[in-house]
């Protein structure tokens, strides 16, 4: 059994997404409760945008251009480049095969240069070819030919 999310949408909905191991939110929301929490930052600071690879980072860049906006951190003409480059992000993020996993993040971890880390996971890159597969039976995902005759003879029944 899985926690979901605890943040409520503007909606009024919950969002339904599954939440960090340990935490009350989901991986988006997290980092979005971290950004309200953040101290407010000086007239000088400039804006950190994060990568715009995803909805969540769009949404999350959004949001920090309209926070500098309305603090007078950046002008509105600097706000409109920052808008217009947010604007071409999410064009290409719509348009780009993909979009949400089928398999969320349930927990991270900071590597020693402090960078942020998803689940260590390992996969077979010839699971097709399990039969001359050097791995053989210690690989979790091995599959000999013999349990392949069994499903077939599953299947004919």
């Amino acid at each position: 059994m899985y926690a979901e999310c605890r943040h409520i949408l503007p909606t009024g909905l919950k969002c339904s997404a599954l939440a960090l191991h340990g935490k009350p939110y989901c991986y988006y929301h997290t980092r979005l409760h971290t950004f309200v929490k953040r101290p407010e930052p000086s007239l000088m600071e400039p804006i950190k945008l994060p990568i715009l690879e995803d909805r969540g980072a769009i949404q999350l860049g959004l949001a920090q251009v309209l926070d500098a906006l309305g603090t007078d951190r950046i002008t509105p003409r600097s706000a409109g480049l920052y808008l217009y480059a947010i604007k071409l992000a999410s064009q290409l993020v719509k348009s780009s095969i993909g979009g949400v996993s089928s398999d969320p993040v349930q927990s991270t971890s900071q590597s020693p240069e402090g960078e942020e880390l998803g689940p260590e996971v390992s996969s077979c890159p010839h699971y097709h070819l399990c039969s001359i597969c050097d791995q053989g039976e210690t690989c979790e995902e091995y599959e000999s030919e013999e349990d392949d005759d069994e499903e077939e003879e599953s299947d004919d029944e």
